[in-house]
C-alpha cells in the first residue's frame, strides 16, 4: 500500500470517528450542592483571571481545560498554593464550574490515529536524525544546513501538508525532533507521541508524570527529555520502553522546561522552578530554590554530578510583615545547555535570583567542566537582578533590589566565524545581544542593543545564526518595566556576527483586531530558526512567517490562529506561537502553535508545511 492510499484509507477512518477513549469511573464534585462554585472563584480566582495579572490564563482559556488540569493545578502544581484554603470538593467544583465537564478521577488517555489501523509499519532500525534536541544538530544554533525544497525562490508554494492535535491541550510547548521516518514530540498531558514523519499516525505513546515542555533528544536509540515535576526520563526510541526515570531536584517546586541534551555517555538536565510565584503571598519564607545542572548517566539514569547555580540558602531577615526569608536563592536554568565538547565544557544560562542577596551567578553564563560539573568561568551581564512575583504585586516578599527580572531564557549558541574562531552568543529579556569568547573565560567581544527589554521585553527564548550573521526575535511587550529602555521594538533583526552591527531591521505589522478576547501583539517571543538564505518565525498574534536572511523582508506568512483539520480527527485550533520555534527537517517545516499563559490565545497543533519536495 502506497503512502497515498494509506491517507486515503485514514480518510474513511476518520469520518468514522475513530477515536478510542479509555476512561475510568467517574467521580462527580458536584454531589455536594452547598458547594457554590461560582462564588468561590468569584473570591479567589477571578481577579487574576479575568484579566488583572498577565501571567494568569484568562477564564475563556479556562473552560477549554480538562477539569482534571484544573484540578492539578489546584493540589499539587502552579496553583497549589492558591488551593491550599481550599477542600478537595471545593477545587472539583470550581474545575467543573468552569469547564462544564464533570472531574473524572482519572484523566483521559486518548490514542487517535494509529499507525497500525493504516498499516504503516514502524521502522526497523533507526534513521538519520533531520533536527535534535532544541538547537539542531550543533551548537544550539538553530540553522539547518540541509533544507532541500526551501529557497526563497518558492517559499510561496508552502502549503499545510498536515496537523495534528494534542487532545484537550491548551497549549504546545515542547518542539518536535525529526528524524527521516519518525517525529517525537511531547505534550501538555505529559504523552509523548513518536509520530509517523510522512503520514503524522502514531506508532507509541508514553505517558509521562507531568506536562513536557522542552524537545526531547535522541542519543543513539534512546530519547531523553525532562516533565514539570522536575523528573528526568529516558525512553527506548522504538518502543516508546521507559528505561529510567529520575528525580533530578530536591525542591517540590522544581520543574525542568529547558531542552536536555546528552553526549555518548551522559544527559544534563537544566532545572528551574516555579517558586516565584508563591513567593508573592505575605506569609510565604522565600526563598528555597537554587536552579541547577544535573547529570545523569545516559544507561542507568544515576546521577553523576549536580552543579547549583548559588550557595545554599540560609536564613537572611524578617519582612514588614514578619515573614522569615532565606537566600541567596533562584538563578533558574530555563533553557537547554549548550555542549562544547572541543572545550570539553557545558554552557548554561541563567535566570535572576528570588531573594536578597543577588549573586554574581544570576543573569549569566556559567561553564561547567563535562567530567565534573566544576564551574569554570561565569559572565555576568546583569547585575543585582533578585526578584520575584511579590514585586509586580507591591507585596512585602519583593527583594531589597527589587531587580528588572531581565534572566537569559535563551540557549547560548556556539558559534564559528569564518576565520575559525568560535563565539558564544548570547540573547536577554533586557534588549541586549552579547558576544563572549570562550577561549577568554567568556570576555566579552561585542553587545548590540535589539530591543527595550522587559519582564516581557528583549529576547526569549533563543536566536538563530548561520555562521554569518545572528538573527534575533525581540518581543518587547509593554508591561510598565521600569528598566526598560526606550520604545518597544517587537520584530526581527539580522547581526553580523563578527561585529554586532545591524545587517537589517524589521518591523512586524500589527494584524490585531480591535477586540480581541485574549492577548495580541506582534512580538517574537518563540525561538527563532533558520537555514541557507531564509529565517523562521512565529509571534506572540499567531502569525509564521518567513523572511530573506540577506534583507530581512518578509517572503511567506500565514496566519495559525485559527481552527485546522487534523489527520488524528481531533478538533484542531492554533493560537499564539510563544516557546518553541520553527524546526526545517527533510524538506518540510514543523511548527506548533497555541499557548494560554500571559492572557495569549490557546491552541493544540502541531503544523507541517511543505513546498512540494520532500
Amino acid at each position: 500500500m502506497t503512502n497515498n492510499q494509506r491517507v486515503g484509507v485514514f480518510s474513511v477512518l476518520r469520518s468514522m470517528a475513530l477515536v478510542s477513549l479509555s476512561l475510568m469511573s467517574l467521580v462527580s464534585a458536584q454531589a455536594d450542592e452547598s458547594i457554590d462554585a461560582e462564588r468561590i472563584f468569584q473570591t479567589n480566582c477571578a481577579a487574576c483571571h479575568t484579566g488583572a495579572l498577565l501571567e494568569a490564563p484568562k477564564v475563556e482559556a479556562l473552560k477549554l481545560y480538562p477539569p482534571e488540569r484544573i484540578v492539578k493545578a489546584l493540589e499539587s502544581g502552579l496553583m497549589s498554593t492558591a488551593g491550599m484554603a481550599l477542600s478537595r470538593g471545593e477545587k472539583h467544583a470550581v474545575a467543573e464550574f468552569l469547564t462544564g465537564k464533570t472531574v473524572a478521577d482519572s484523566s483521559a488517555i486518548v490514542t487517535t490515529y494509529t499507525c497500525k489501523s493504516i498499516d504503516v509499519d514502524l521502522p526497523k532500525e533507526m534513521s538519520e536524525l533531520a533536527w535534535n534536541g532544541w538547537g539542531g544538530k550543533t551548537g544550539n544554533r538553530r540553522y539547518q544546513a540541509n533544507a532541500p525544497g526551501l529557497s526563497p525562490d518558492n517559499v510561496a508554494n508552502l502549503k499545510l501538508k498536515w496537523a495534528f492535535a494534542f487532545p484537550d491541550a491548551t497549549r504546545v510547548r515542547a518542539q518536535p525532533v525529526i528524524s527521516q521516518d519518525m517525529v517525537y514530540i511531547g505534550s501538555q498531558a505529559g504523552i509523548v507521541y513518536a509520530l509517523d514523519a510522512e503520514t503524522g499516525c502514531v506508532h507509541w505513546e508514553y505517558l509521562a508524570k507531568a506536562e513536557v515542555r522542552g524537545a526531547l533528544f535522541l542519543q543513539q536509540d534512546t530519547l531523553v527529555f525532562g516533565d514539570l515535576d522536575g523528573n528526568a526520563y529516558a525512553l527506548d526510541a522504538q518502543s516508546g520502553y521507559l528505561k529510567w526515570r529520575t528525580k533530578v531536584h530536591s525542591s517540590p517546586l522544581a520543574v525542568v522546561t529547558g531542552s536536555v541534551i546528552a553526549d555518548e555517555k551522559k544527559v544534563y538536565v537544566p532545572v528551574s522552578s516555579l517558586e516565584i510565584i508563591p513567593a508573592a503571598r505575605v506569609d510565604y519564607e522565600c526563598c528555597s530554590f537554587r536552579g541547577a545542572v544535573v547529570a545523569i548517566d545516559l544507561q542507568s539514569g544515576k546521577k553523576i554530578w549536580t552543579t547549583y547555580t548559588t550557595d545554599e540558602p540560609k536564613p537572611t531577615y524578617k519582612t514588614s510583615a514578619g515573614t522569615q526569608q532565606h537566600g541567596p536563592s533562584g538563578a533558574p536554568v530555563w533553557s537547554g545547555p549548550t555542549l562544547d565538547l572541543k572545550r570539553n565544557l557545558l554552557y548554561a544560562t541563567t535566570g535572576q535570583n528570588y531573594s536578597t542577596p543577588a549573586t554574581g551567578t544570576s543573569d549569566a553564563v556559567l561553564a561547567m567542566d563535562l567530567d565534573s560539573g566544576e564551574i569554570k568561568w561565569v559572565t555576568q551581564v546583569t547585575k543585582g537582578d533578585a526578584w520575584n512575583g511579590a514585586c509586580s504585586r507591591k507585596t512585602p516578599n519583593c527583594p531589597k533590589e527589587d531587580g528588572p527580572d531581565f534572566d537569559i531564557g535563551a540557549s547560548a549558541m556556539l558559534s564559528t566565524l569564518v576565520n575559525g574562531k568560535q563565539l558564544l552568543i548570547i540573547g536577554q529579556k533586557s534588549g541586549m545581544v552579547y558576544a563572549l569568547d570562550p577561549d577568554a573565560k567568556g570576555k566579552i567581544i561585542w553587545k548590540q542593543r535589539v530591543g527595550s527589554g522587559g519582564t516581557m521585553g528583549g529576547v526569549h527564548w533563543g536566536m538563530s545564526t548561520d555562521n554569518q550573521n545572528v538573527y534575533v526575535g525581540v518581543s518587547d511587550l509593554p508591561t510598565n518595566n521600569p528598566y526598560s529602555v526606550g520604545a518597544p521594538q517587537p520584530g526581527l533583526y539580522g547581526l553580523d556576527l563578527q561585529t554586532g552591527k545591524f545587517i537589517w531591521r524589521t518591523t512586524l505589522p500589527n494584524v490585531c483586531p480591535e477586540a480581541s478576547k485574549f492577548l495580541c501583539f506582534p512580538g517574537i517571543s518563540a525561538a527563532v530558526s533558520s537555514s541557507a538564505n531564509l529565517v523562521y518565525a512565529g509571534s506572540l498574534d499567531g502569525m509564521f512567517r518567513i523572511f530573506s536572511a540577506a534583507k530581512g523582508e518578509i517572503l511567506w506568512e500565514y496566519d495559525t490562529k485559527q481552527a485546522v483539520n487534523t489527520i488524528n480527527g481531533v478538533k484542531g485550533f492554533g493560537g499564539s506561537i510563544e516557546s518553541d520555534g520553527p524546526v526545517i527537517a527533510n524538506g518540510n517545516i514543523y511548527l506548533t502553535s497555541g499557548y494560554d499563559k500571559w492572557a495569549e490565545a490557546p491552541g493544540n497543533v502541531l503544523m507541517v508545511f511543505s513546498a512540494g519536495g520532500k
